[in-house]
């Protein structure tokens, strides 16, 4: 299984790019806003890895923060289409750079390990005696 996890997550790049630039582009087609439709292209582009996970009953790759990014070559590829849509330049060629686009990130965030910024851990200048007990 191991031999063949690279060209899983190469096709797996190739889909979310895919599914971005299709599920921005129908979403609008059916009436949504800009923003609406490159939100549901995000959602549709990562939707496919996440029931991907579920099915082979692991944690969704979306949710871990140790994993490379996934969900933001996706919203990056839906913002072209949408700023495309917005100035009518949405043709082929600009719909194949958008998923080229979201593909190469999502690959270059594979190869470099690029991944989200975490939130800092703070300790609270509260003592756990002085905190209020909820019922």
């Amino acid at each position: 299984m191991e031999r063949i996890q690279v060209a899983v997550n190469v096709f797996d790049a190739a889909g979310l790019g895919l599914f971005c630039v299709a599920g921005t582009i129908k979403a609008y087609e059916y009436g949504l806003g800009l923003t609406a439709s490159a939100g549901l292209g995000l959602t549709t582009a990562v939707g496919g890895g996440v029931l991907r996970d579920v099915l082979a009953n692991e944690v969704p790759s979306l949710l871990r923060w140790d994993r490379d990014l996934y969900a933001v070559p996706a919203i990056v590829g839906s913002a072209l289409v949408a700023v495309c849509i917005r100035y009518d330049a949405l043709n082929p060629l600009t719909s194949a750079l958008a998923v080229i686009t979201a593909f190469v990130l999502r690959l270059l965030a594979m190869r470099f390990h690029w991944r989200a910024p975490r939130a800092w851990h703070r300790r609270s200048t509260v003592s756990e005696e002085e905190q209020p007990v909820l019922p």
